[in-house]
């Protein structure tokens, strides 16, 4: 770094107010270290406002009391702007009043302690003058003014020290570190600041330039690091591009070939109906023939019985030919069906990958802008710091020097923190091509449970209400530890493996404690009386949001029950012990609130099914399908109660699977529990399964899954400390 600086190495644009694009105007300084005119800010902030964002690099600061009027002012800065107006203002007019005789002459010397011209003669006089003795060193000869070796040191060394700000007749002589370095005169020591920390100017200036040297060495550590992770921005987003593309087009070439094995299904239907159509009638023909030998010679007498039986076969020929077709018809608007659901949900995965693809744009350029933003709060603290230490102006530099600090300290934490952000890029999550565009098969349940997994040994804990599975076949678990203490959220694998642990403290008892992936990596889920919160399985982070800390008019008894989420829309909706249902984005930013149908009392378990939200009224013992769109909700239809054992049944839990089959548990006190398979459309009980007659509490299942496993699709049901394992054929 340079001992001292030309002015003329100084960029015209360090002196350039980035608001009104011209020289700097009572320079104020941001904590940032971005400069601008003192009435542009007070333009630019908002009349009352207790922050400002800094346009350059779009850091929010708070404002001083005084507001901008108690920001500091940039003394280094304003100093090279005066002298840039004295050079200006003499080479637009040579000829000034000299201050001592008052004639107009051409002006030799400028005294920076009288602030005034001089003539050479009156210079000659005021420069050997011991009357002037104390303004010898501020007096500056304007034949060095465009000397290529001036620098900011010797244009530093010119000026008096500041005005007392008590006392504006004395100058100031020390330093009151009590008082944020603010420059003192000597009978302020005896009033203001008496018993305060007095600093004499030149030794603490020199201990704040050695703190400031520090900072910068420290600083330049993480100087290239953020040019490169600039460049990786950009690769990476090149990546991203690129791999969306390609998924496009598999996606694509998938469709196709869907399409044509759909269609020549249709084709060979039709080819072998009228292969059936061919056959009968040979085997009408044949026996008309046999029919027709065998009565020559009763043909006479017989003719009538032969025109009857004739008609009888054709009557029976028609019937059967009349049955195939609408057999072969069912078979053609099946396979239409799969076709139409096979086209949309291609639209929507399309969609969805552009809705992705969108979303991961403006991630990618609101980081790149992150970084910009630090790169030119780097490149500001180098010019800052080259200034200030080439300059050596001991009252500036204690008033400068630790907010310059402060905003490199700052800077650092953003440098170190750079590679969080680049990592939430891969963070997107795409549907499997298979999951994607696999037509609906029939769907059932096992007769038998596959496998137990015992959760025992893995969490320690009483027993789990919330369950939730991943695409990869991970599970997760959210329940208590001791009852209505501390909350573990714990993830394993279909092997019962502990893969990891959060644990979640709570102040207040609930019996809420729901989890749904929200992504891959991402968990959502609720807990407490109102607290809803997503957990990262990449970094192992938490975020928690209070409702009635984000959401206005949360009435005082309101609890949260249950929480599902719409992976392709990014939404949490979560549900309470009365109507209302609250969508939440991926950033627990509150969305809209969604009022229930007067026929549901309370979103026991919750779901997202095929744009519909299913809903479990454990107190009104009922289970619905409601539409989601705008904040009025109304009910698409009801599911049908199981008929087992005659009780009254109560709907528990609900989930669904990949090829849009729903299923739930019914309770019953002393009919046990019973797991029901429903149509897609939600009208009809297809399969029910009973689970147990058991009435103990804990022996009841409390909540169920779905998960994708390499061995195909399980259901997952939570029976106390452990889960049983259905499969999905």
């Amino acid at each position: 770094m340079a001992s001292a600086t030309p002015l003329k190495d100084i960029d015209e644009q360090f002196l350039q107010c980035c608001i009104c694009m011209e020289q700097l105007k009572e320079p104020k300084t941001l904590p940032c270290l971005h400069r601008y005119c003192q009435e542009c800010l007070k333009k630019f902030a908002k009349k009352g406002a207790k922050k400002i964002q800094c346009v350059t690099c779009r850091e929010q600061h708070t404002l001083p009391k005084d507001g901008i009027d108690g920001l500091k002012t940039d003394f280094n800065t304003k100093n090279i702007i005066e002298f840039i107006q004295l050079q200006d203002s003499v080479k637009v007019d040579p000829l000034r009043t000299c201050i001592h005789c008052k004639e107009k002459l051409k002006a030799s010397a400028f005294c920076f302690r009288c602030n005034d011209f001089l003539c050479e003669t009156c210079h000659e006089f005021h420069a050997s003058s011991s009357m002037f003795k104390d303004h010898h060193p501020h007096i500056f000869s304007l034949s060095e003014a465009e000397a290529s070796n001036l620098t900011v040191q010797k244009l530093s060394s010119l000026k008096e020290a500041p005005r007392c700000q008590a006392h504006s007749g004395k100058l100031s002589e020390l330093c009151c570190t009590t008082c944020d370095n603010l420059p003192i005169c000597m009978p302020c020591t005896y009033g203001e600041h008496k018993g305060h920390d007095l600093t004499e100017v030149t030794s603490l200036a020199k201990i704040q330039r050695e703190l400031l040297r520090g900072k910068v060495a420290d600083l330049m550590q993480y100087k290239e690091k953020a040019y490169q992770m600039q460049g990786e921005i950009g690769k990476t987003k090149e990546e991203l591009d690129h791999n969306m593309k390609e998924d496009k087009l598999k996606r694509q070439e998938q469709l196709d070939a869907e399409r044509e094995r759909i269609q020549k299904g249709i084709r060979n239907a039709e080819e072998e109906l009228e292969i059936k159509r061919a056959e009968l009638e040979g085997e009408m023909r044949a026996k008309i023939s046999k029919r027709k030998k065998d009565l020559e010679n009763k043909m006479k007498k017989l003719r009538e019985e032969y025109e009857l039986v004739q008609e009888e076969e054709r009557h029976e020929v028609d019937a059967r030919f009349e049955k195939l077709r609408e057999e072969n018809k069912r078979g053609t608007e099946r396979l239409q069906e799969e076709l139409s659901v096979v086209n949309d949900e291609i639209v929507e995965l399309l969609a969805s990958l552009n809705t992705q693809e969108d979303g991961q744009a403006r991630k990618v350029k609101k980081l790149s802008d992150h970084f910009e933003g630090i790169v030119k709060r780097l490149e500001t603290v180098t010019t800052t710091v080259d200034c200030i230490l080439s300059a050596g102006n001991d009252w500036a530099d204690v008033q400068c020097i630790p907010d310059v600090c402060k905003a490199i300290d700052l800077l650092s934490e953003d440098v170190k923190k750079c590679s969080t952000g680049l990592g939430d890029l891969s963070a997107v999550e795409v549907r499997g091509l298979s999951q994607a565009v696999t037509i609906r098969r029939e769907t059932g349940l096992s007769i038998d449970v596959e496998s137990v997994i015992d959760i025992q040994n893995v969490t320690g804990w009483l027993g789990p209400s919330g369950i939730t599975g991943n695409t990869d076949g991970s599970v997760a678990l959210f329940g208590w530890a001791t009852p209505h203490k501390e909350r573990y959220l714990t993830i394993i694998n279909m092997e019962g493996n502990l893969l990891q642990q959060k644990l979640i403290s709570t102040t207040k008892p609930s019996i809420s404690r729901k989890c749904s992936f929200l992504t891959q990596s991402q968990i959502a889920f609720v807990c407490d009386t109102d607290e809803l919160g997503i957990y990262n399985m990449l970094d192992q982070s938490l975020k928690l949001v209070k409702g009635r800390d984000v959401i206005t008019n949360w009435p005082p008894r309101q609890c949260v029950f249950s929480v599902t989420t719409d992976r392709a829309n990014s939404t949490i909706t979560v549900g309470c012990n009365n109507r209302n249902v609250y969508v939440f984005n991926n950033q627990l930013k509150h969305i809209k609130t969604i009022k229930l149908p007067a026929c549901i009392k309370v979103a026991t378990s919750t779901a997202m099914h095929e744009g519909s939200l299913l809903v479990c009224d454990l107190h009104s013992r009922k289970a619905f399908a409601v539409t989601v769109h705008g904040t009025a909700s109304r009910v698409k239809y009801k599911f049908t109660k199981p008929t087992s054992g005659g009780g009254v049944w109560r709907p528990v839990s609900v989930c669904t699977d990949q090829n849009g089959y729903v299923y739930m548990v019914w309770w019953e006190d002393g009919c046990g529990s019973v797991l029901v398979q429903y149509s897609r459309d939600g009208g009809q009980i297809e399969k029910m399964r009973e689970l147990m007659r058991e009435e103990h509490e804990n022996l009841k299942i409390h909540a169920m899954t779905s998960v994708q496993t390499n061995q195909g699709e399980k259901l997952l049901l939570v029976k106390s400390k452990q889960i049983l394992v259905y499969a999905l054929a």
